[in-house]
């Protein structure tokens, strides 16, 4: 089994500031915008704030409500109207995707999103950032697969999954999408985290967003494999019974062997059960 750390949503490059952490602890992703996606900011729904809203406040006239965003992943089911049989999906193209072949990447693994967030505050009826509120990396969602749909299986994707950018529009012959598990049926293994808990932030107490904090297992050290893009020792440094990562600055898909890594499984168990419980949100400024 594989479990990938997929970064995802606005970045420096594609949307130039963070996601928005709520008042009350509620993650919103933002999608980076993109010409050819279907939708815009302003019909994606969240039922804690305008989508639309929310860029054109944030980004300060560098994406707006009108902007078409690539929803990608797309994991909620009241983000947009939906058919019938809707399930959550990711999609991914060229060297990114390479990547997630390479590695061997596809039926019963685990995606893990994560992104760029920061608190935010409504004053005077618009959304603002938080004076020093920290950046952080935080995980926001997972998808565990139950099917790759490429080449054909791609083009004859059925009618619920239109309204994916990878299916409603030509990404190259690379383009892939990850269809989220349904077992038992109607019971999709995916999903958006609703509000920041400890256990979603990556990023260390005190660093930058890039220098993250995990359990000791993950160093490399007496493994056969590595998180990839992560081989380099100096990378990781031991804490206690800790370790810190200073992650790498390209590249979106970072992939763990958890074959290789046995209390991998339980992590991401543990995670995504804290992730999509209701307690009270974790105060982000650390």
């Amino acid at each position: 089994m594989k479990i990938i750390l997929s970064r995802k949503g606005f970045d420096s490059s594609f949307g130039g500031c963070a996601s928005p952490i709520l008042e009350d602890g509620t993650l919103v992703s933002l999608p980076i915008p993109e010409p050819r996606a279907p939708a815009t900011f302003a019909d994606i729904q969240h039922r804690a704030a305008s989508v639309g809203q929310l860029v054109a406040d944030l980004a300060r006239g560098r994406v707006t409500a009108a902007t078409a965003a690539h929803l990608d992943p797309d994991l909620r089911p009241d983000a947009l109207p939906r058919e019938s049989g809707w399930r959550p999906l990711f999609g991914q193209t060229v060297a990114a995707q390479s990547h997630l072949a390479n590695c061997g990447v596809g039926t019963g693994d685990l995606f893990l999103f994560f992104g760029w967030f920061r608190e935010v505050e409504r004053r005077d009826a618009r959304f603002r950032y938080v004076s020093h509120a920290p950046d952080l990396h935080v995980l926001f969602g997972w998808l565990r697969v139950g099917a790759v749909w490429t080449g054909d299986k791609l083009q004859q994707a059925p009618r619920w999954a239109q309204s994916h950018p990878h299916v409603a529009s030509d990404y190259g012959p690379t383009s892939t999408v990850y269809v989220a598990a349904d077992d038992p049926p109607g019971q999709p293994d995916a999903g958006a985290f609703p509000r920041l808990v400890d256990e979603l932030i990556l990023t260390a107490p005190g660093e930058t967003r890039r220098r993250w904090r995990l359990p000791a297992w993950f160093h490399p050290e007496g493994h056969g494999s590595a998180l990839s893009y992560h081989g380099k020792p100096s990378r990781w440094q031991r804490a206690g019974g800790q370790v810190l990562l200073t992650t790498a600055g390209r590249g979106q898909e970072f992939v763990l062997d958890a074959d290789d890594y046995p209390e991998a499984r339980e992590w991401a168990t543990r995670s995504i059960a804290a992730g999509a419980s209701r307690r009270r949100p974790a105060r982000a400024s650390l």
